[in-house]
């Protein structure tokens, strides 16, 4: 969807989506309306703007709106562009990133909040795409539309592992228009397995999975001497420290576009190369 068919029916729409879900059954939300007749770009005003750059030259936009959840105040409902500049789409954010280790007295309700926010993220973005709502499956769509794979020399195996599954199959389209053949995945225990068994030519690897987190697939990687060596792209939208990025071999802030993906699946592979 381009910003200029952002219209206040719409915002409030999904506005709408995201706190039936959210809070139900009548509980406190935060109210929120958008002006009737207001141009896209006053709606815009409604959600905080951010800009994402990881590598200067290659911007991607998003604006947030936090609306929160019955259990958990920070969640937040996204307007977002990724991966096809100038196409947005709507999402939710969960925003529950802290670092809680597991040896904290409250780790297992913090836990379970997660999973809760999870498991709502998953819902209210379903929510939004049976209301008619563009959310990531129409990016995987449009991108599956025009795939222009054809003729490439193959590059070898990527393995993706991503818990957003429109986000990873519009991954996957991408990644297959530069030669690669691909194979995704979507928990980091099922992706630790499928690196073991197929030993992929590079990993895209999300930070925020169940079962096992980016960074404990990493570790696990890099202790086995048959995988130690695979490039990792690691990817998130959560803040991560300088420290745990240098744990992969490079590093995507999420949302990216395209072209930025291939310049840093060419840097990681070159970077491989250099130190073999």
């Amino acid at each position: 969807m381009r910003l200029s068919k952002l219209t206040p029916e719409l915002v409030q729409k999904a506005i709408a989506v995201y706190q039936d879900l959210a809070y139900g059954g009548g509980r406190p939300r935060r109210p929120v309306e958008a002006p009737a007749g207001a141009a896209p770009e006053s709606l815009l005003l409604l959600f905080h703007k951010e800009c994402v750059e990881t590598i200067p030259g290659y911007p991607c936009h998003r604006y947030s709106l936090r609306l929160g959840n019955r259990n958990y105040p920070f969640m937040k409902l996204l307007l977002q562009e990724h991966l096809v500049a100038g196409e947005y789409f709507f999402a939710v954010d969960s925003h529950d990133q802290m670092e809680i280790k597991p040896d904290y007295p409250d780790y297992e309700q913090w836990m379970a909040v997660r999973r809760f926010n999870r498991e709502l993220k998953r819902r209210i973005e379903q929510g939004l795409e049976e209301a008619g709502i563009d959310t990531a499956a129409c990016v995987r769509k449009l991108l599956a539309e025009c795939r222009d794979d054809q003729g490439q020399p193959c590059r070898g195996l990527a393995l993706i592992v991503d818990d957003e599954e429109d986000l990873a199959s519009a991954v996957e389209v991408l990644i297959r228009r530069r030669g690669f053949r691909t194979y995704k995945v979507h928990d980091g225990k099922a992706g630790l397995a499928a690196a073991q068994e197929l030993l992929p030519d590079l990993i895209l690897l999300d930070y925020e999975l169940p079962e096992l987190d980016g960074l404990q697939v990493i570790e696990r990687l890099r202790a086995d001497t048959t995988t130690a060596n695979i490039p990792v792209l690691l990817n998130s939208a959560a803040r991560v420290s300088l420290a745990d990025i240098k744990r992969a071999d490079g590093f995507l802030a999420k949302p990216f576009p395209e072209t930025l993906l291939y310049e840093m699946i060419d840097r990681v592979l070159r970077a491989r190369e250099v130190k073999q």
